[in-house]
């Protein structure tokens, strides 16, 4: 990469191809970045490109800050564990979001796509909870999927998440924004988010 790449390479929009999606490597920064570590980039011109990502040993504090998070939402004996559909079209992000919800002890329904997301929400029998929600995506817009999934489940939580800002996300959505996470976001955030999203 030339330097003037590199100096862009975290930006969330920032890619070498057609207009649209950037790399995700905002996303793995603002994952990295919660953990407290940090990332190198060593490239050149012809010569490839290292990514090195450094973590800190594990503490006792960060075992103690897992715990409180887990606890934050916690079933009822006979309660059914809570179903959340992760809404986002950047594989990275939503694998990550999903894999530590799913940790954490959550059900969790993974859609790429705006009309992917149409159809689970209008064919899923069981009670989705919380939708956590992207705002730019391909296929059915966020606005869509947010107004049908209100429609068929006006109870449901709702977490819109973007690298712009919540005013923007607000417009987008027609001021439609009960909860709000920007990217890129750590883990532990969204987790949190997540609980209060559900216990409120």
């Amino acid at each position: 990469m030339t330097r003037e790449m590199q100096a862009k390479v975290f930006d969330p929009f920032f890619s070498t191809k057609l207009a649209g999606h950037g790399l995700g490597l905002a996303v793995v920064q603002g994952i990295v970045r919660s953990l407290s570590g940090t990332i190198r980039l060593v490239s050149a011109p012809g010569k490839g490109t290292i990514f090195q990502i450094l973590l800190p040993c594990a503490e006792e504090t960060t075992h103690v800050s897992r715990i409180t998070i887990s606890s934050a939402f916690e079933k009822t004996p006979g309660s059914r564990e809570a179903t959340i559909l992760v809404v986002e079209d950047q594989d990275l992000i939503r694998q990550a979001a999903s894999k530590i919800l799913r940790k954490k002890g959550f059900s969790v329904i993974e859609a790429a796509n705006g009309t992917a997301a149409l159809e689970v929400i209008r064919a899923n029998k069981d009670p989705i909870d919380l939708l956590l929600l992207d705002i730019t995506l391909p296929g059915a817009s966020s606005r869509e999927v947010l107004e049908e999934a209100k429609r068929l489940r006006p109870d449901l939580s709702v977490i819109v998440t973007s690298a712009n800002n919540e005013e923007m996300a607000a417009a987008a959505l027609s001021g439609k924004v009960e909860h709000f996470i920007r990217k890129p976001f750590g883990l532990d955030d969204l987790i949190g988010l997540v609980c209060d999203s559900l216990s409120s």
